[in-house]
């Protein structure tokens, strides 16, 4: 499956080139991302502010998956407040005709403790929805970085040293029924630099073992985290041995095209082979395992 829902990622793209980025740029970015690579997909994931006005009769994607949560979130202490695009329900995402609801949330089990009763009431509460409206709810976990921790940031990337108890321990958490989660979208339990070649430690093997187990059998996918094409590879190969279901990603496969922005031409060429022959890579190891 394949995400154009970022956002952060993509203003912060155009304005390393622009002084700021605009609606229409964003657009024309995930107009081009559709156009070459949802073909190469079973189901595209999008947001309903940029993507679903303007792309979805382009999609060559059977299946449809729609943002819920908001990419701006608060930052209280050490915890994050996550919310919902402003006017945007499960209930809307049915009536459109979306296959399944994502909702990214930022979670860590050593977090401030009303951050986490919030997180926890925030995903019931679309779990309860998403049962009354009837449609698949699709939930990506992310840990992040508190501010006094190195590599601090808001951004949407992998988080650096991350202690994989609390990828999976957050897993467990929400993988319990009262969650009413059906599909999990998993981020990696270690950094991505441990994943740079296929020689895994026993440590590494031993950590998605652990993060499969955690999910309780609830199917899961791997997310890329924007991770290296090699990285991602190999997770992948990790997360099929233990059990994954399949991949949604975005960054990893179509981040390194964007090296021309904003000369489309050129872009438009390195979607159609890069990108996409790194998809047709992703889909024979897919289907092989």
């Amino acid at each position: 499956m394949l995400a154009i829902d970022q956002r952060p990622p993509i203003f912060n793209i155009i304005k390393q080139k622009k002084k700021n980025y605009n609606f229409d740029d964003v657009v024309t970015f995930k107009k081009h991302i559709t156009q070459n690579l949802s073909k190469h997909s079973s189901a595209i994931l999008m947001d309903p502010v940029y993507s679903i006005p303007n792309l979805i009769h382009i999609s060559k994607s059977n299946g449809l998956i729609v943002t819920l949560e908001d990419h701006v979130f608060e930052e209280k202490g050490k915890g994050r407040y996550s919310k919902n695009i402003k006017n945007w329900t499960v209930e809307k995402i049915k009536k459109i005709g979306g296959d399944a609801v994502k909702v990214l949330a930022w979670y860590r089990p050593d977090a401030d403790e009303k951050s986490i009763e919030h997180q926890k009431k925030y995903i019931a509460t679309i779990g309860k929805e998403c049962e009354k409206y009837d449609i698949p709810f699709l939930l990506e976990l992310l840990v992040y970085p508190f501010k006094n921790e190195i590599g601090y940031s808001k951004d949407y990337k992998e988080q650096l040293y991350k202690n994989h108890n609390h990828v999976i321990d957050s897993v467990k958490e929400f993988s319990k029924a009262k969650y009413k989660v059906d599909i999990f979208k998993l981020e990696s339990p270690v950094d991505s630099s441990q994943l740079q070649n296929s020689k895994f430690t026993k440590a590494t093997e031993d950590a998605f073992k652990e993060l499969s187990k955690a999910t309780r059998d609830i199917p899961w996918v791997m997310l890329s985290s924007g991770m290296s094409k090699n990285s991602f590879y190999n997770c992948l190969k990790l997360a099929y041995k233990n059990g994954a279901s399949g991949y949604l990603a975005g960054r990893t496969i179509w981040l390194d095209a964007f090296k021309d922005y904003p000369n489309y031409k050129k872009i438009t060429q390195n979607l159609r082979d890069e990108s996409a022959n790194y998809v047709k890579k992703l889909h024979r190891l897919t289907k092989k395992m």
